[in-house]
């Protein structure tokens, strides 16, 4: 019998640590080929946008199905040799994945001396970015931007309590990143949210709020300037990722490098003036990996 997993049994037993851990097996297992990821599809149905992932890994036998839409979140686990294993209420685990891959991008890509963050928009998907990168020990001080004050108030009152960080609420997008040695933008902006020239040289970027054709965080001319550009997709990237869709054929896709390929390097040159940016669409192989943690989890409880 499958098992039904609602979003209390994620929270109880997931935490931040261990899922940036399974998902960086799950690149590392990319990169030795065993991972097959399927590019997100979306479709109109009964007037909501209904969105479909999925991912399988050879050497655990393991795949999955991410279907969501109109504020429903469900991952299906399956094992190969079993058949449907669990269904999961999946909001909590997306954002604990999306987080989790964004923490191990910076980990790769930024400074590793970087502790200063720049947050743009302070959503629901805010939350975990902000643990992620206090998991992989680049955040000491945080300064947050909200579009809505009352919003950003109440968002650093709450992460007061979950992170150890400094977090500060400021005025402009500029305030926030002006000094940051890591940008994240959290927003379902369609234009650029951020004056480029407000930058701090050497900084790294996680943009992760925009995820289709229609919707860009960053001015693409920025994207140009980037000394190292990845994302966790290659293929979606060239049906979602508006900033470098925009450039048209003046962006060369080959300079975009996969997560997997960081990942798995054992080192890579990395400027202290180099402007790095990682585009995060969330992957189907990011979904599988929070779903077998939280499966075998299950299983030992």
């Amino acid at each position: 019998m499958p098992l039904y997993v609602d979003e209390a049994k994620a929270r109880a037993l997931l935490d931040m640590d261990g899922v940036i851990a399974a998902v960086r097996n799950a690149f590392l297992a990319q990169a030795e080929g065993q991972v097959k990821n399927v590019p997100r599809t979306r479709a109109k149905l009964l007037g909501n946008s209904v969105n479909i992932t999925a991912a399988s890994e050879a050497s655990a036998g393991r795949y999955c199905v991410k279907i969501y839409g109109g504020g429903n979140y469900h991952i299906n686990l399956y094992d190969v040799r079993q058949g449907l294993l669990a269904i999961f209420e999946a909001d909590w685990m997306g954002q604990l994945r999306t987080g989790a891959t964004n923490g191990l991008a910076a980990s790769r890509m930024a400074r590793p001396q970087s502790r200063r963050v720049g947050l743009i928009g302070a959503g629901r998907q805010a939350v975990a970015q902000l643990m992620a990168l206090e998991s992989v020990g680049l955040q000491e001080e945080v300064c947050v931007y909200a579009r809505r004050q009352e919003q950003g108030v109440a968002f650093c009152e709450d992460m007061s309590k979950r992170l150890r960080a400094a977090l500060r609420l400021v005025n402009s997008p500029e305030d926030a990143i002006c000094d940051a040695d890591i940008v994240v933008t959290a927003t379902n902006s369609s234009t650029p949210v951020f004056n480029q020239e407000a930058l701090r040289i050497g900084a790294h970027i996680n943009t992760m709020g925009a995820s289709s054709a229609e919707r860009l965080e960053l001015d693409p001319a920025l994207i140009q300037k980037a000394a190292l550009l990845a994302s966790d997709d290659i293929v979606q990237a060239r049906t979602e990722a508006a900033e470098f869709i925009t450039l048209g054929a003046e962006f060369d896709w080959r300079r975009l490098q996969p997560l997997c390929a960081l990942v798995s390097a054992d080192a890579f040159s990395r400027g202290e003036t180099d402007l790095t940016i990682f585009k995060s669409l969330g992957a189907g192989l990011e979904d599988l990996a929070v779903a077998s943690l939280l499966y075998d989890r299950l299983q030992q409880s």
